[in-house]
């Protein structure tokens, strides 16, 4: 991929450019007054007003709404005013196709200004225009062949044109030229890595560490290298140079703790991961990231788990008011089985002024709660949640999800469902709603209700692959409308497909229908696709395999869902109809 030149600095270039072009405007009108509406002047005077008001108000104020408004103003005066053209692009840099606009348009009314090619050239990369790049940074350089920044872009788009041996031989030449630059440098060095030109790299590098004896990035680069080529002695010898210059450099630290890993030191991967966490200078985002990293590998956190507590306490303390870094910390404690504590972290930060982060501290406040069967705790944090944020749909359909599935009080439950679906703003989350309503009428033994609830639900929201599942199981169990039974599990199929769950209910739909045979195909896929052990698939692929006069392996599965938690009387039942056989 094509390394974008850096773009910083611009609007200096383009400053420096158009001094001498502000002197005649600024000289012509000093005697005028400070605004020339209601006189007439000629247009190379009105433009050059504005265009000069349009620099100074960009300078001084850093308004680039009113500095953009002062430079079409100028282009109204003038159609044909490079300068007001060119700083035009320049304040477009976020919106490039538009800044190429204008920087075309400058530079077709002034061929020879070099500000206006070399920002052209910029704004060709910037917009994959790269044919065309290359062919002006090439003139480019032959213009000015003492420029660094050319040697460097032109040696990119040979590498994009997958030319990288003539990249490498530009730069060779540029320092011949121009000596030994770090810009130019860092990207050859990389060439000669990818062109694995190792041991040119590390002469290379070696004579940029005695050139420039104090730089931490080639000393950083010459301690990756040896590390590259097994010396780790050497490696270590450069990164202890690179820290006496600034141990707390996050780019030293980050490779520092990259070799720690490789090489499974342990130990000091997770300091120097502490050191950067403490680092306000280092994005937080990386190192949620590092964090996350390491939560997916369980073994891994189990063993370092004190350690990582550090890691993640370190977070805490450098950004105390990031809800992320908060959540981080519980996810941690709850990982170590430290649900208390994790319970006691959460409340204590209930009365944050975080206001989205302090609702979400509630639901997981009311989830651990009913976790831990305490009715009154759960009754307790959601009155005073409510109190807070009385009209908030999603509130009441956690308390009484909690509620249904947790206290089995379904009567609360669906009390406040229907609340929720007064302040519920989408049809999205009122199609939910209608299914919690639908499974809590299940729960309460009243199908009628319950199948209502699941067509309301249905009708608003047809991509809800839960409520099509749920209606088609329940239908099933019930032994009854299998055909409509199996055409909503297929619709939830085709939503989301390879779903264990869906696919459960689609085999069971077909054992229903005596369709054992085709039931078969689906059951095994749930079960190879389940993650949560769920005993009720070892047991429905017992029931099929018994139709299907497998006994020995039907007994096979049945033994598994005993296991796995099912009643035994069900599984005896089951294994004295093989005896009879």
């Amino acid at each position: 991929m094509l390394k974008l030149p850096n773009m910083q600095g611009w609007k200096l270039y383009g400053w420096g450019a158009i001094l001498g072009m502000t002197i005649l405007s600024c000289s012509t009108l000093r005697q005028k007054s400070a605004s020339p509406q209601g006189s007439v002047y000629p247009r190379e005077v009105l433009s050059g007003y504005y265009y000069t008001e349009g620099v100074k108000n960009n300078i001084t104020q850093g308004s680039s709404e009113r500095s953009v408004a002062l430079f079409l103003k100028a282009l109204e005066s003038d159609s044909t005013h490079a300068p007001s053209l060119f700083e035009l692009a320049n304040l477009s840099l976020q919106e490039p196709q538009e800044a190429l606009k204008y920087s075309l348009k400058a530079n077709a009314l002034d061929t020879t200004n070099k500000w206006y090619r070399m920002q052209l050239g910029r704004l060709l990369v910037a917009t994959q225009h790269f044919d065309s790049a290359f062919t002006l940074y090439r003139t480019l350089l032959q213009n000015d062949p003492a420029n660094p920044e050319n040697y460097r872009t032109l040696a990119a788009l040979y590498d994009q044109r997958g030319e990288p041996e003539k990249a490498l031989a530009l730069l060779d030449s540029a320092e011949l030229r121009v000596g030994i630059h770090p810009l130019l440098f860092e990207y050859k060095r990389q060439l000669l890595l990818n062109l694995k030109q190792y041991d040119r790299a590390l002469r290379e590098t070696q004579t940029m560490v005695e050139t420039y004896p104090n730089d931490e990035e080639n000393l950083v680069a010459l301690a990756e290298l040896y590390a590259l080529f097994g010396k780790d002695s050497l490696a270590t010898h450069y990164y202890d140079r690179a820290q006496g210059i600034d141990p707390n450099n996050p780019q030293t630290l980050a490779s520092l703790n990259s070799f720690y890993k490789q090489r499974n030191d342990n130990v000091r991967f997770l300091e120097t991961a502490a050191q950067l966490f403490r680092i306000k200078a280092f994005p937080l985002e990386p190192k949620l990231q590092f964090f996350e990293d390491l939560i997916d590998v369980p073994n891994y956190y189990r063993d370092n788990y004190i350690r990582l507590g550090a890691l993640v306490s370190a977070l805490v303390i450098t950004y105390p008011n990031d809800p992320r870094t908060l959540k981080l910390y519980a996810r941690h404690l709850m990982a170590g089985g430290s649900i208390e504590e994790a319970l006691r972290f959460y409340k204590s930060h209930l009365n944050d002024s975080i206001s989205d982060f302090n609702k979400e501290l509630y639901y997981n406040v009311l989830e651990i709660e009913a976790y831990l069967k305490r009715p009154d705790s759960v009754a307790r944090y959601a009155s005073q949640a409510l109190q807070h944020y009385p009209n908030d749909a999603e509130l009441y359909l956690r308390k009484g999800s909690v509620e249904s599935y947790y206290i089995e009080n379904q009567e609360l439950a669906e009390q406040d469902f229907k609340t929720a679906l007064k302040y519920a703003t989408s049809d999205s989350m009122r199609s939910v709603i209608y299914g919690l309503l639908g499974d809590t009428y299940h729960s309460m033994e009243d199908d009628k209700k319950s199948f209502k609830a699941y067509e309301k639900g249905i009708r608003i929201d047809t991509t809800n692959a839960v409520l099509f599942n749920n209606y088609a199981y329940f239908l099933s169990l019930r032994n009854e409308h299998l055909d409509k039974a199996l055409t909503m599990v297929q619709t939830a199929l085709r939503l989301s497909p390879n779903n264990p769950t869906y696919l459960d209910t689609y085999a069971w739909i077909l054992y229903q229908m005596g369709r054992y045979e085709e039931a078969r195909t689906p059951m095994r896929q749930a079960i190879s696709l389940d993650r949560s052990n769920n005993k009720e698939l070892y047991l429905h692929y017992g029931d099929i395999l018994y139709k299907l006069k497998d006994h020995f392996m039907a007994s096979f599965y049945w033994k598994k869902a005993l296991e796995l938690g099912v009643d035994p009387q069900e599984i005896d039942q089951r294994m004295k109809q093989i005896e009879k056989q």
